[in-house]
């Protein structure tokens, strides 16, 4: 292509005088070369006409050459033309195959430096399309080799285009994607794999089938990370891991019926801690001393019934308390428990137990507000019969008055807190259970109810009490003073003050002067409605 690259182009009064130059030389060359052949048609001996032939055969010739000069020249602009489009149409190829915007067209130029131009083009194009066909080789040989290991599919490009920049990035995102997905796959994998081996050794067993024997015996780095795969390791997993979970159970249900065995036998606590080193895990075989321990200590239980049914029915009592159950269904129990001692009455105690034992731990904090409540309402009856006590007016030692009125004053704010938020939870107990929450037999709003009015009902009494006592010495003084009697003056007496101005002090905040009852609605709990004709719930009275 060099040889076809034109020479430097002197300008135009150089030219003349070039071209001159070239015309006078090629005369001088034909007239020399005409000279020679003169000479050696001399010696030859030619004719005239015959001389006359050979000149218009040599100039025929020069004719010819030029021709031929004529041809080859044109040719070869021919070739550099059908270069030029070729090269034309295989940049616009190229252009669309890479989507990439044509170059500018360069005006002024001749053929052989279009030519040179565009071949560079060409060069340049081609050479971006065999980098972007190699860099997809290697990103699809990737690509494929990451989604046969994890069963995905690979990035699709249609065989044949050439890439765009933008299918190489999205490959490249693909293969970044991938890569992720294999790291949190194999993160999954050995997760799953440790606990199989967990599990398997807290079960005390071997793989049992083909699968989980190949899980164990597998390299890390070459497992096949598939979802299918992995479901299935999942699903050996899970299954192992709810075996695991009923021998946790089972294991522990067992300890705490080993324990509750163990308090009611009174065996020694060294005893107890000696076996319990000999069973520390829940693995089959702990589980089956466990067992065995479980079914001597059952062996002994019947060899002391009449001793497990008296301790069962101690620690029922306890429950009950905790509960507070109510006399009727106590009696019930005890009915069946009164008899002679045997199996059933056995396992009835130790059911009843259990339930009530059930029942206390599920509703530890509401029972734990309604011994709360309790407390308070003792402490509120306390206060009332120490206000019943003159002598205390008298005995200011320690500032027991100041005391006493903080301790109604802290009641005073403490008890109706405690006692909506206990309703507010019961209620809520209520609606999830569907059933009323009872103490001793009531309901918790009929039951709180019942020990106000139980309150005020003794609070009456006493002052009716009182009221009559006074009735009565107002007579005694009536009649005395129809009668006259000479008094002997004497020392000066104290007086306390009268029932009815120690009353007046003593009455909670709240009260109903009037003392009439108000109708009630127990709220509706269960489905069940509960009537009254008593007050409804109120809050408790305050300190004055």
């Amino acid at each position: 292509m060099e040889s076809l690259r034109p020479p430097h182009i002197p300008c135009s009064s150089n030219l003349f005088y070039l071209m001159h130059s070239l015309r006078s030389t090629t005369e001088r060359e034909l007239d020399g070369t005409l000279a020679r052949l003169e000479t050696v048609w001399d010696d030859i001996g030619l004719t005239e006409d015959q001389r006359e032939d050979r000149r218009r055969h040599f100039y025929g010739h020069i004719v010819n050459l030029c021709e031929k000069i004529i041809d080859d020249e044109t040719a070869l602009k021919t070739r550099i033309t059908n270069k030029i489009e070729r090269n034309t149409r295989d940049i616009l190829k190229l252009y669309e195959e890479l989507c990439v915007d044509p170059e500018e067209s360069v005006e002024g130029l001749t053929l052989l430096e279009l030519d040179a131009l565009l071949q560079e083009r060409v060069e340049r194009l081609q050479q971006t399309k065999n980098e972007r066909l190699e860099n997809l080789r290697h990103l699809q040989e990737k690509d494929e080799g990451l989604c046969e290991l994890l069963s995905e599919t690979p990035y699709y490009i249609p065989s044949g285009l050439v890439p765009s920049a933008e299918d190489l990035q999205a490959v490249e995102e693909h293969i970044k994607c991938m890569e992720k997905e294999k790291e949190q796959r194999e993160e999954t994998f050995r997760k799953l794999k440790a606990g199989l081996l967990m599990f398997l050794e807290q079960l005390e067993q071997s793989p049992e089938d083909s699968f989980s024997q190949e899980v164990i015996c597998s390299d890390d780095e070459d497992v096949p990370l598939g979802k299918a795969y992995l479901q299935q390791l999942r699903t050996v997993h899970s299954d192992l891991e709810f075996r695991v979970h009923e021998y946790q159970a089972k294991s522990l249900e067992l300890r705490e019926k080993i324990a509750t065995l163990w308090g009611l036998l009174q065996v020694h606590h060294e005893e107890q801690q000696a076996f319990l080193a000999t069973a520390p895990k829940h693995t089959p075989s702990n589980i089956a001393k466990l067992e065995e321990e479980h079914e001597r200590l059952k062996l002994l239980r019947l060899q002391n019934m009449s001793f497990f049914i008296e301790k069962l029915q101690e620690e029922l009592t306890v429950w009950w308390d905790k509960c507070y159950v109510d006399k009727s269904e106590r009696d019930r129990v005890k009915a069946i428990c009164s008899g002679e001692a045997n199996e059933e009455v056995l396992v009835v105690c130790e059911r009843e137990v259990q339930k009530w034992k059930k029942y206390y731990k599920e509703n530890s904090e509401l029972f734990g507000l309604v011994s709360n409540f309790l407390s308070l309402f003792d402490q509120v009856l306390e206060l009332e019969e120490r206000a019943k006590d003159p002598s205390r007016l008298f005995n200011t030692r320690g500032g027991a008055l100041l005391q006493e009125e903080k301790a109604k004053k802290k009641l005073k704010n403490e008890i109706p807190r405690v006692q909506e938020h206990l309703m507010s939870r019961a209620l809520a107990w209520e609606k999830q259970e569907g059933r009323p929450f009872m103490v001793h037999g009531l309901q918790i709003a009929q039951y709180i109810e019942e020990l106000w009015d139980s309150r005020d009902m003794k609070k009456e009494a006493e002052k009716n009490k009182r009221q009559q006592a006074k009735a009565a010495v107002d007579v005694n003084r009536g009649m005395n003073a129809a009668t006259p009697q000479i008094r002997t003056p004497g020392p000066p007496q104290i007086r306390t003050p009268g029932p009815q101005a120690s009353s007046k002090k003593r009455v909670w905040e709240g009260d109903d002067p009037t003392g009439i009852k108000r109708p009630r609605q127990v709220p509706i709990s269960g489905g069940v409605a509960f009537k009254s004709s008593k007050s409804p719930l109120r809050s408790p009275m305050k300190v004055s």
